[in-house]
């Protein structure tokens, strides 16, 4: 069978509207409303809807309709597969599975690198159909449709096994609705994903590639990143003493370095964050300790010891809001987010509307406290209050393991400091592998959240994975991709 997308004209328009599904498929909007609609889209904004006839061997045995808008901001709103159905007479012929085939290479040639679509939840048929072609439920409901996306370019690869472990058996979280876990991992030309499991307990709700997940403490290594930037570009004295920008909480010398490298002697390990509908709370709310955790003070000899201070990168981050006269949100995306081109990585404190539909809960947490919003607020931001993807992990490991070899986000000198150790193994807000000399990253844990980062300096390559799960989940599923990451990277150096 040879099937065909041919735009809908005067020539075939009689045709497509004599086509129709079964009557117990009530999910499809009839092809006239379909094309009406196609005209009114177009008069507003011309080429944006693209209706064709689904073809077999010059016959029309289908519709399709697309949406076109590659000029849109927002990744999810710029090409959707907005409808498609085979005639009741055509169906169990093939042309469902062929006609999906022709409509994705229709997208990858004109420039698309993902394709949504939505359909009712009750669609088995549809879901199966979509399903089978790749498409994956996104964890988003719109007007009581569930929306399915697949990958055409970027991460769209699936990775199942990897230096002859097979990721898939180790990642694989049994159950449709317990915790979930999202992998990426990428060389500076593709990334491969992975994810498993739900992404809120208790629902059927599929983790996928751009699911929102809390870095935690690899939050640290992302603000110095920003910071970094700053001092590259002359507008931050990485080395000055800058006791006096934030005299109410610090006396005598005080740098950067000291803060990021944990050897400034402050006290505050770490933050269990609030309610995400607790009242908002500034960074001098919690250095003074009106929030959950004590007021920062110093507690060891300044520089004589490495001593883990979430307390100390929150003073850090205040000195940076102070000296720049902005928030580390839009620094990060500004300076950060922006030239990489992330869409889906920031300091969302609190998280924004329009990003809780696609974005994980932690363990329990909507159980526990509150339904509609399954985990905690940072104000720590610097210390713990990233959201983002595996996906762009990578990508921003990518970029710092680059610019350490060569230069590029950061100037070559700049990064080859922020991942030379100053104590015990730790650079700037990021740490050296026991093992691997040329492995470097860092892990996190907020409430309920898990993460991993981990980056060669001598090849693109880079791992992060996601979970929104226990310290159980952590023996049982991170330990084992840990030592897998380390065996990769250390491979990948052998072969050199």
């Amino acid at each position: 069978m040879r099937i065909r997308l041919i735009p809908v004209s005067e020539d075939n328009r009689e045709a497509v509207l004599a086509l129709s599904v079964r009557d117990d498929q009530p999910f499809v909007a009839p092809n006239d409303v379909s094309l009406r609609q196609a005209d009114e889209a177009n008069a507003e904004n011309p080429g944006s809807a693209r209706p064709f006839a689904i073809c077999a061997d010059g016959k029309p045995v289908g519709f399709c309709m697309f949406a076109f808008d590659p000029e849109n901001e927002e990744l999810d709103e710029r090409y959707w597969l907005w409808r498609f159905m085979i005639d009741k007479s055509e169906q169990d012929k093939g042309y469902g599975q062929a006609a999906l085939q022709e409509i994705l290479r229709y997208f990858k040639k004109n420039g698309a690198d993902r394709i949504y679509l939505s359909t009712e939840p009750e669609n088995a048929r549809g879901l199966h159909i979509y399903h089978k072609a790749g498409f994956r439920e996104t964890g988003v409901i719109n007007e009581e449709e569930a929306v399915l996306m697949r990958m055409l370019q970027g991460p769209n690869r699936t990775v199942r096994t990897y230096y002859g472990t097979d990721v898939e058996r180790l990642l694989h979280i049994s159950g449709k609705r317990g915790y979930g876990v999202s992998f990426a991992i990428g060389d500076g030309e593709d990334i491969q994903t992975y994810c498993s499991g739900s992404g809120r307990f208790g629902e059927e709700r599929p983790v996928n590639p751009d699911m929102l997940f809390q870095a935690a403490s690899i939050s640290k290594p992302m603000f110095a990143m920003t910071l970094l930037r700053y001092a590259d570009k002359g507008l931050i004295d990485l080395d000055a003493d800058i006791s006096g920008v934030v005299s109410d909480y610090a006396r005598g010398p005080l740098t950067f370095p000291a803060l990021l490298s944990h050897t400034a002697g402050y006290n505050v390990h770490g933050f269990p964050g609030y309610r995400a509908d607790a009242p908002l709370l500034s960074l001098e709310d919690v250095l003074s300790g009106r929030g959950n955790t004590p007021r920062l003070r110093r507690i060891k000899p300044y520089g004589k010891q490495h001593m883990y201070s979430g307390g100390g990168i929150t003073l850090a981050e205040l000195a940076f809001t102070r000296l720049t006269g902005t928030s580390l949100r839009e620094a990060f995306q500004k300076e950060i987010a922006e030239p990489l081109g992330l869409k889906r990585t920031g300091y969302f404190q609190p998280l924004d509307d329009e990003l809780v539909a696609n974005a994980a809960f932690g363990g329990r947490l909507a159980y526990k406290e509150d339904p509609r919003h399954g985990y905690h607020y940072y104000p720590e931001h610097a210390a713990a209050g990233m959201w983002t993807t595996p996906t762009e992990l990578v990508k921003l490991g990518i970029a710092l393991s680059q610019s350490v070899r060569e230069g590029g986000l950061l100037k070559k000198e700049t990064a080859q400091r922020m991942v030379t150790p100053v104590m015990d193994g730790y650079g700037l807000c990021i740490g050296q592998d026991d093992d691997i000399p040329d492995q470097v990253g860092h892990t996190g844990g907020n409430e309920c959240f898990i993460a991993y980062w981990t980056l060669s300096l001598k090849e693109n390559l880079c791992a992060a994975v996601m979970f929104n799960g226990s310290n159980r989940i952590n023996e049982i599923v991170c330990d084992p991709l840990f030592r897998l990451v380390d065996k990769m990277i250390k491979e990948e150096k052998e072969q050199e």
